[in-house]
C-alpha cells in the first residue's frame, strides 16, 4: 500500500540496511509531523546502521529525534534461517551440491551474528581457504580461517 502526500507515493513499509518503519493505517500528517499551508511536505524515513541511534542522542540531533514518531531494529536471523540463506545464493550460482558442511553453517551463523552482510564476507572467506587446501566441502575450520582474515 502507498501513502500519498501530494507530492510523491511513499510505501508504509519500507526496509533500509538494519532498520524497518513501519507506521500501519497512519495518516501523511504523522509520518512528517511538518506542515505549512495545511500540507505535509516531507515524510522522512531515516535508516542507517546501529549508530543511527546513537547519533541522534547528540544535543544537535534531539530536536530531529523528538519528530520520530516509530522505530525498529532489525534482529539477525536464527540458525536454521542462515542454512536456508546459504542455498538460496549457492542455487542462484547453480551450485547442486552441498557445499558447506553443517558445522560451517554453525560457525557462519555464529561469527555473523544472524547479519547477512558478515556472512556473505565469513562465507566468500571460508569459500577461498577450502579452495586454497582443495577441500571439497567448507568445514567450521574454513570459516574460523576466514574470520582471522576479515574481522
Amino acid at each position: 500500500m502507498m501513502l500519498s502526500t501530494g507530492l510523491s507515493m511513499v510505501p508504509r513499509v519500507v526496509n533500509f540496511k538494519g532498520y524497518k518503519c513501519c507506521v500501519p493505517g497512519s495518516p501523511p500528517e504523522v509520518l512528517c509531523q511538518f506542515e505549512q499551508d495545511s500540507k505535509p511536505w516531507l515524510p522522512l524515513i531515516l535508516a542507517g546502521q546501529a549508530n543511527l541511534i546513537d547519533k541522534l542522542m547528540y544535543r544537535t540531533s534531539l530536536p530531529l529525534a523528538s519528530r520520530i514518531v516509530a522505530r525498529s531494529h532489525l534482529e539477525g536471523v536464527n540458525r536454521q534461517g542462515m542454512g536456508d540463506y546459504l542455498k538460496h545464493h549457492l542455487a542462484i550460482a547453480g551450485v547442486k551440491t552441498a557445499i558447506f558442511d553443517e558445522t560451517a553453517i554453525t560457525a557462519i551463523h555464529q561469527g555473523s551474528g544472524g547479519l547477512f552482510r558478515k556472512a556473505n564476507h565469513l562465507a566468500r572467506g571460508a569459500l577461498i581457504a577450502a579452495a586454497h587446501d582443495q577441500a571439497p566441502t567448507v568445514s567450521a575450520h574454513h570459516v574460523r580461517l576466514a574470520s582471522t582474515e576479515i574481522f
